[in-house]
């Protein structure tokens, strides 16, 4: 399939233009940028630094992927940012290469970044995320598979949310987000678990039960952090497919879970 590049776009020689890659008006790509087969960056937007980007992602008008980052222990060096298939990045989104050669910023597949939302320097994104308007996410910030951050909300750096959870908009985020759950406020505490989401990934009714057990552990038995955990991992009623995510989030938290 042919590439077509708009005559007013600026690529810059050593760039990689996979199949079918469009390039749209006054938008920018540099010089070590890899564009997968099918992607679109439409007019205006730009693609520069470290970038490697799957098959498909679209890069909507005035988008930054691939941005310096804003890490002030930054010496030099060109390092990476990976991108895999399928994501949208909205109008105004900026994506930043990571701060070290050593390490990368990454994200997924199927994911959705909208308009002004931000994702720092080696930031760790699964698949089949929501990163609502105006969401920022700090440096080092880890999301697993199918969480959904809401708008205008704001994940502290080093933070990790858990597969399915659920960031509320207009909430700070400045401790670890499990699985399942939903957090809200300034600062974000648990207030329920993400039925709804649940019930959109295919969850079955009985899967959804055992997450509501977990939650009345967790925050509804009056049992303290550790209490709760070994009360879990006896809980015979909850499949190990539910509760091994909650109980390796735990151990692996560095800080700390929100209450």
């Amino acid at each position: 399939m042919a590439r077509k590049v708009h005559p007013t776009a600026i690529v810059e020689p050593g760039a990689q233009l996979g199949d079918g890659v469009e390039v749209g008006a006054y938008a920018f790509v540099g010089s070590r940028v890899v564009l997968g087969d099918g992607c679109l960056v439409h007019h205006h937007g730009t693609v520069q630094g470290n970038a490697v980007l799957g098959a498909e992602n679209e890069i909507f008008p005035f988008a930054m992927i691939g941005g310096k980052t804003q890490d002030l222990k930054y010496r030099g060096g060109d390092p990476p940012l990976c991108i895999g298939d399928r994501n949208t990045f909205r109008e105004f989104v900026s994506v930043h290469c990571a701060t070290f050669e050593e390490v990368a910023t990454t994200i997924g597949n199927d994911n959705h970044i909208f308009a002004y939302a931000h994702v720092a320097h080696e930031c760790t994104l699964g698949n089949h995320i929501i990163i609502s308007s105006q969401a920022v996410l700090g440096g080092h910030v880890q999301i697993n598979s199918h969480a959904n951050i809401g708008g205008a909300s704001a994940v502290h750096q080093f933070c990790k949310i858990g597969a399915h959870a659920m960031l509320a908009g207009g909430s700070a985020l400045v401790q670890d987000l499990p699985p399942y759950m939903i957090a809200e406020g300034n600062r974000a505490r648990i207030r329920a678990y993400n039925k709804i989401g649940l019930q959109r990934n295919g969850f079955t009714e009985d899967e959804i039960a055992q997450v509501r057990h977990l939650f009345r552990i967790l925050y509804e038995n009056n049992l303290n952090v550790s209490d709760a955990i070994k009360a879990i991992d006896c809980e015979t009623k909850v499949s190990e497919r539910i509760k091994r995510p909650v109980l390796d989030f735990y151990d692996t938290s560095l800080r700390g879970v929100v209450h």
